[in-house]
């Protein structure tokens, strides 16, 4: 690791991509493999788009027309976007169904208060019978 670090301009590809080949295609298999592992685990569609922009960055190492860099610019500021946004979007919805979970459980317990006070019967009371025998008399 320190030998590629320590060689000067000898192993840069290009302006766009200064990694070496093999060490930019190493980088992009782990991403691949992290962002597939947390796609397949949390369902977010943000870890697609970053997948797909960090995958995307390969491409500079075989095209280096200015046109087609900024083009491919463009496509990563958008895909970083839409990642930041599905992000947002599902901290929204993750927020909001805790909130719902939360007022439902206040509501259960409420419910169950309710019932076990409805439910009780009341004592019962003794009748004073001194009380109807001066009735009586």
């Amino acid at each position: 690791m320190l030998q590629i670090l320590a060689d000067d301009g000898a192993t840069l590809q290009n302006v766009y991509a200064p990694l070496p080949l093999g060490i930019h295609i190493g980088f992009c298999i782990i991403a691949t493999a992290v962002y597939a592992a947390l796609f397949a685990r949390r369902r977010g569609y943000n870890y697609l788009c970053l997948l797909a922009a960090v995958d995307l960055t390969l491409l500079t190492q075989f095209f280096t027309d200015d046109s087609f860099i900024t083009a491919l610019f463009i496509v990563e500021l958008g895909l970083l976007a839409a990642s930041a946004i599905y992000s947002f979007r599902a901290s929204r919805a993750k927020k909001e169904q805790k909130a719902a979970a939360d007022n439902k459980d206040e509501e259960t317990e409420a419910a169950e208060e309710k019932a076990e006070a409805s439910s009780e019967e009341p004592e019962d009371t003794e009748i004073d019978s001194d009380a109807e025998d001066d009735d009586i008399l």
